[in-house]
């Protein structure tokens, strides 16, 4: 899920020039370097479920994640700030930063006068939640976590499933990165749609693939 300003910029553009664009990436194993260190982490791996590799995260997998074990804003917080430098990390910040504004203002009490007064463009409702941690070598291990958000019913609109990978070292120090998705926006016929799937082999190297279609 990219920054709503940007696919909405993105999109007039595309409607204006009447015409469909498609691009791919492919990356393959990813830079895992970590530049921050997080003063307390905040996941514990005995409330994650264990997954095995190799780890497929396909559609179907996106498309089936369980979303009941929900994680706080203050959780994805203290994970730090450190992105993956480029398109794997690129646009993070929109999604975790529209959780927490939702998230708060549902600890808060204030969620009901929010949906009162939303709008169009806006975000109605967005969740996190908890997917699994794989254990990789030399203690590292990658918490797999979700972030599932739509906007106010109406054009334009947005909704997606986006899920993060956090790779921890023995340190815990943490990178976030983007593992798979499946996204959607636009305002009819201007489209945006997303789509990137995961791999994760037993040597723990990562294949990510990303497709954004405009029509």
């Amino acid at each position: 899920m990219k920054n709503y300003i940007f696919l909405f910029c993105v999109l007039l553009f595309a409607s204006c020039n009447n015409e469909e664009q498609k691009k791919s990436a492919d990356v393959v194993k990813s830079d895992s370097s970590v530049v921050e260190t997080t003063s307390s982490f905040p996941f514990l791996e005995k409330n994650f479920k264990q997954l095995t590799l190799p780890l497929n995260m396909d559609t179907l997998f996106v498309q089936t994640v369980d979303t009941n074990h929900r994680i706080t804003y203050q959780q994805i917080r203290q994970l730090g700030i450190n992105f993956l430098k480029g398109q794997l990390g690129d646009g993070l910040v929109y999604d975790i930063n529209e959780h927490a504004q939702i998230d708060s203002l549902k600890q808060s009490g204030g969620y009901k006068a929010y949906l009162e007064k939303l709008d169009i463009g806006m975000t109605k409702t967005c969740i996190a939640y908890k997917v699994g941690v794989v254990n990789l070598s030399d203690g590292n291990k990658i918490f797999i976590w979700g972030i599932t958000n739509a906007s106010y019913e109406a054009c334009p609109f947005f909704s997606g499933t986006l899920l993060v990978g956090t790779f921890v070292n023995k340190n815990n120090e943490a990178t976030l990165f983007n593992m798979a998705e499946l996204s959607a926006g636009g305002d009819p016929p201007a489209m945006m749609d997303t789509e990137t799937m995961g791999q994760l082999n037993f040597l723990g190297s990562r294949f990510i693939k990303q497709t954004v279609s405009l029509t």
